[in-house]
């Protein structure tokens, strides 16, 4: 009779070590639409598209980087019953090395449930609060002290929506109204309301609404309108300053109907002041959510389109901000991200590469 065979070794379980830190990752956000109760957060290296790690992230979750990067922050729901029950709002802070879990903070039921977006969290410049755009549909920020794990104070922002953070004012903050003006809080060293002051509209939501998607280099901040005008706010002084909008669009292609669209439709290149838009033709009232037919190129120096590029079905985009910037668009046909190299002066003709499909309905990208 044969010996019975050796035991085969038991399975030791290890984790990989991730990649360190740097400008090229990209923290994809997906809110799982078939099963909202269950978003993640997938983790991208952008230099080769490698999947890197995942990291779950609730109910309708909103998404924010620290400012050093060390930190990924969540804000998120969840219900005693999954679908149903006790509900709970919570931030919850993630390690960027590992993506381990780091701790909880609890906050009123009132967290926004959205798409993912830029403008519904965000840390103050020096990372000590963190704001929390809320929902009730009534409007609110929920400031949260992070060194102290507390809730400080919730500021109603009556007819205003979203967080910007004044780059080089770590107490200050502002939320974009509907009538368009632009509401500005200053908070004390405790996190409660020290000031507040309301500027004149910078934009008719009428005529032309901005997206709520924004881009900030240095202390300009960029809105994008649906007709395609560019808006931009200095903020740098005791109260913003606004520049007079201009249009990104040419006779031709007004007569084209030619307009932006999609969800984190816009990124700007800091070193070579260019802005890369997704924009449809035939454009109408209500497609502002329409996948890029092409990507413009424009100079914000000379305020000119330098270029176009491949649309790709884009409806969200990012750039690494390095020496060899990378343009990375998500396309909305089939969740892969797709990179393009821009560091030179003419605009790429094709894409340099291609991700494998990414998630299940993957919205907002988060990089830097």
């Amino acid at each position: 009779m044969a010996a019975a065979p050796a035991p085969l070794p038991v399975d030791e379980p290890t984790v990989q070590k991730m990649p360190p830190v740097d400008p090229y990752r990209i923290y994809l956000s997906d809110p799982v639409m078939p099963h909202l109760v269950d978003g993640r957060t997938y983790v991208i290296d952008g230099k080769n598209l490698r999947f890197l790690g995942m990291m779950g992230t609730g109910y309708a979750a909103s998404t924010a980087l620290s400012r050093d990067g060390k930190t990924y922050y969540v804000a998120t729901t969840y219900y005693s019953r999954l679908v149903r029950g006790t509900r709970a709002d919570v931030v919850e802070a993630h390690r960027t090395d590992d993506l381990s879990y780091l701790y909880e903070i609890e906050v009123p039921p009132k967290v926004v449930q959205s798409l993912p977006m830029r403008a519904l969290l965000t840390t103050s410049a020096d990372d000590r609060f963190l704001l929390v755009q809320n929902a009730t549909p009534a409007t609110s920020v929920t400031v949260v002290d992070l060194p102290a794990k507390k809730v400080t104070t919730e500021i109603p922002t009556p007819g205003c929506y979203g967080v910007i953070a004044w780059p080089s004012q770590p107490r200050r903050f502002s939320t974009v109204c509907g009538d368009g003006k632009f509401a500005t809080y200053d908070l004390d060293d405790q996190g409660a309301v020290a000031a507040s002051q309301m500027s004149e509209p910078f934009f008719d939501p009428d005529k032309d609404p901005v997206f709520m998607h924004y881009e900030l280099v240095g202390d300009e901040l960029t809105f994008v309108s649906y007709l395609g005008s560019v808006y931009t706010l200095q903020l740098s002084g005791a109260k913003p300053t606004a520049a007079k909008p201009w249009s990104m669009l040419d006779a031709a292609a007004r007569k084209q109907g030619w307009r932006p669209g999609g969800y984190q439709l816009f990124a700007i290149e800091p070193r070579s002041g260019r802005l890369y838009v997704g924009m449809h033709p035939n454009g109408t009232e209500g497609s502002h959510k329409t996948p890029a037919k092409e990507i413009w190129v424009v100079d914000l120096k000379n305020r000119k389109r330098v270029g176009r590029i491949p649309g790709e079905m884009g409806i969200s985009m990012d750039i690494a901000r390095t020496d060899s910037p990378r343009l990375f668009v998500l396309s909305g046909a089939d969740n892969r991200i797709v990179a393009f190299d821009i560091a030179g002066k003419r605009s790429p003709a094709k894409a340099a590469a291609r991700s494998a499909p990414v998630g299940e309905t993957p919205v907002y990208m988060g990089m830097r």
